[in-house]
């Protein structure tokens, strides 16, 4: 198993994937407030190679901000639908998470970070961004359970109300098959 122990070799992973680095860039451009790119962007990348796995053709991109004056749902499929027809070498889902607070019933985020904060895994609470062609990285978290190959429920989904959406996206996304190192815990870090 390969190892990753610092952000300097996620920056050389990152920069070596060309479409990767097109994302970003066109992130950048699009200049939204508080933005990161989050989720399987960054770790599935990481993970993949931690296994030596071929990276995989999914497309998706998890790109999230913050601007609590503007929040209506339209603005965000408005900013998805521009990414796509500007650049349709992915799939874009923009969501400002001044308004995302509502999906799981928490109280309202104060930034993007405390929005991704509340994602279900601790290893998913990560984010990356371009800042002046710059990267950038964040690590709600911390990078224990990203670089262990840990599964483990955010203490927001730790609850026995919602521990089940954890393993139900564990098993869904097929982790374990996907990356057979990986170890699903459910106790706090």
């Amino acid at each position: 198993m390969n190892k990753i122990q610092n952000e300097q070799q996620i920056s050389e992973l990152v920069q070596k994937d060309e479409w990767m680095m097109n994302v970003l860039r066109a992130a950048e451009e699009l200049d939204l407030p508080d933005w990161w790119i989050g989720a399987g962007f960054l770790r599935s990348k990481i993970w993949d190679y931690m296994e030596g796995n071929e990276p995989r053709a999914a497309r998706d991109v998890d790109l999230v901000y913050f601007d609590n004056k503007n929040v209506a749902q339209e603005i965000d499929w408005d900013h998805d639908k521009y990414m796509t027809q500007k650049y349709p070498f992915a799939e874009w889902e923009i969501r400002n998470q001044a308004r995302m607070h509502y999906v799981n019933d928490f109280e309202p985020f104060t930034s993007t970070a405390d929005g991704i904060s509340h994602w279900v895994e601790t290893a998913t609470c990560i984010g990356v961004r371009l800042n002046q062609g710059k990267l950038e990285y964040l690590f709600c978290y911390g990078t224990d359970d990203l670089y262990s190959l840990i599964a483990r429920p955010t203490p927001y989904f730790a609850t026995e109300s919602l521990v089940s959406k954890f393993f139900e996206r564990v098993e869904q996304k097929g982790w374990e098959d996907r990356w057979p190192d990986l170890k699903v815990i459910t106790e706090p870090a």
